[in-house]
């Protein structure tokens, strides 16, 4: 139980690392630009968190490796997703940029764990101490 919760909070911790500059984007740019930078700064950040504690899940040992891809899939799925919706809202072209949205969704979330997994599996044969 305890290496759970010790799992959650370096994820916690590791998205609102990601989170907190993200923010210090939103209020750099709301001094020099325009109030949607602002506001796309902040959705950045919220879906650098959903994936920074997301991140967690891929040091479960016990897991298979299509188990932790499989509920990070769900867990983005649920949290991340929405936030792209939001991001690309335009209510004529709702409906296509919704299919558009999930279909580019879905194409990173095949490439990103299976280049992260390719890149750590090289890190450990070559003894880095870095994964």
């Amino acid at each position: 139980m305890v290496v759970h919760i010790n799992l959650f909070v370096r994820g916690f911790f590791r998205g609102a690392a990601l989170l907190s500059i993200f923010v210090l984007f939103s209020i750099w740019s709301l001094f020099i630009g325009p109030a949607d930078s602002v506001r796309i700064f902040l959705y950045y950040g919220f879906i650098a968190f959903f994936l920074g504690c997301g991140s967690a899940i891929y040091h479960i040992c016990r897991w298979s490796l299509i188990k932790r891809v499989f509920v990070h899939y769900i867990a983005t799925l649920v949290t991340v997703y929405p936030l792209l919706l939001i991001i690309t809202y335009d209510p004529v072209m709702f409906t296509t940029d919704f299919a558009n949205s999930f279909i580019i969704f879905n194409i990173i979330q095949v490439l990103a764990p299976s280049i992260t997994h390719s890149l750590s599996e090289i890190l450990t044969i070559s003894g880095s101490k870095y994964v």
